[in-house]
């Protein structure tokens, strides 16, 4: 009989509260911003504010790992080539790793 070897399953960590929340409200975002490319007239502030709104409860909500900065530095470096740069994200993004990395 063959030696077989074992290998482990490879798994990604769990991920953890926060960034769960960062995600959800990223996956809120995309949807936002689609919609602020078809929208007009009122619609299109109103969808504008509503995009805003979710990219101030991203720079709100504290990063715990990866995957939450990857969402925020993501999206600040989109904003930023989209010349709507949000320095609120940047900063929050940049404590985030201040603190992680603690």
């Amino acid at each position: 009989m063959a030696n077989r070897t074992k290998f482990k399953k490879v798994t990604q960590p769990p991920l953890k509260d926060m960034d769960r929340e960062i995600t959800a409200l990223f996956q809120q975002w995309l949807v936002a911003f689609e919609k602020t490319h078809f929208a007009t007239g009122d619609d299109e502030a109103i969808a504008a504010i509503a995009l805003s709104r979710i990219e101030s409860r991203i720079a709100a909500t504290p990063a715990e790992g990866l995957s939450g900065l990857v969402v925020k530095f993501g999206l600040q470096r989109f904003l930023n080539e989209e010349a709507d740069a949000s320095s609120e994200l940047a900063a929050s993004t940049y404590a985030d790793l201040m603190r992680l990395n603690d």
